[in-house]
């Protein structure tokens, strides 16, 4: 019994499991997801991010423009927080992506598609931690 997926082992007949995929090793299902290359483990980081910093940056305009809605232009704080945190996914997803798809490749592992979803979630722990320290700065 081996410990670990190599991409060499990839079986015949594989087809890369549709986003999310996320398998819950229970002994209930024989079927195992996993991501083997590049482009495969790319897209899965680059939704889990966008779906997180999306999700992120929309809490916080919404709590952005309700503490500013008698103020002109309280609307556009929203979209301005939406847009930020969908570039930032674009961003943040694609450079992660790339990055941890090549290390898996060099390496000829197989991803489980738990790490991307992973990832993006520590993306936005950083955030998150980022933004107490700059406001402390500024008080």
């Amino acid at each position: 019994m081996r410990s670990f997926i190599t991409s060499n082992d990839v079986p015949v007949g594989y087809e890369t499991p549709t986003f999310p995929s996320l398998h819950w090793p229970t002994g209930l299902r024989t079927t195992v997801h996993v991501l083997y290359d590049v482009h495969s483990i790319w897209r899965f980081t680059l939704y889990w991010s966008l779906i997180f910093n999306v999700g992120f940056y929309a809490v916080a305009g919404l709590w952005a423009s309700l503490m500013h809605r008698k103020q002109a232009g309280g609307f556009w704080i929203m979209a301005v927080y939406l847009a930020y945190g969908g570039v930032q996914g674009v961003a943040g997803g694609t450079i992660t992506g790339f990055l941890i798809g090549n290390i898996y490749s060099s390496g000829l592992f197989a991803m489980s598609t738990w790490i991307p979803l992973c990832c993006a979630a520590v993306q936005i722990l950083f955030d998150f931690a980022v933004s107490f320290s700059g406001t402390g700065i500024i008080m």
